[in-house]
């Protein structure tokens, strides 16, 4: 594969994954979003389940207040086990990172016209260890989850 080829492959390469990335990134924050604001709404509504209990002395408020509290040890136990956080930042990370080394790519073309083989391996070379990293971080996610 001559070098016009070679950085072609490592460009679309890059845009595949920064599209999949950012598709990744934005589907973890959505996910951060929503555990945050369920496990906020459940635990405001079981305290003021229990503040109107304290007022009203109602069994029903009991019972609805020990089912949110349930809910809310339920939410924190599935926003620890999927850590979509983590995963959000991970490939906020991951995506900057892919977007340094097409503006890096960019630029180099721009100075220097079609980079030299040695360029094209280092940008190979980062691409996949950007992708490594990802990865890496995933598994460690899953695993400690």
């Amino acid at each position: 594969m001559g070098e016009v080829e070679l950085l072609q492959a490592i460009e679309d390469k890059l845009q595949h994954g920064i599209k999949n990335v950012r598709g990744s990134r934005d589907y973890y924050r959505k996910g951060s979003q929503i555990q945050t604001v369920s496990l906020a709404a459940l635990s405001a509504t079981t305290t003021l389940l229990i503040g109107l209990n304290e007022i009203y002395k109602q069994p029903a408020l009991v019972a609805v207040s020990l089912a949110t509290a349930g809910l809310t040890t339920v939410a924190a136990a599935w926003s620890s086990w999927f850590a979509f956080r983590k995963l959000w930042v991970n490939n906020t990370v991951a995506l900057t990172r892919l977007w340094e080394l097409r503006d890096r790519i960019d630029y180099d073309k721009a100075q220097m016209g079609q980079p030299p083989q040695a360029q094209l391996i280092e940008y190979q070379d980062r691409l996949q260890q950007i992708f490594n990293d990802l990865n890496d971080t995933w598994v460690q996610v899953r695993q400690v989850s």
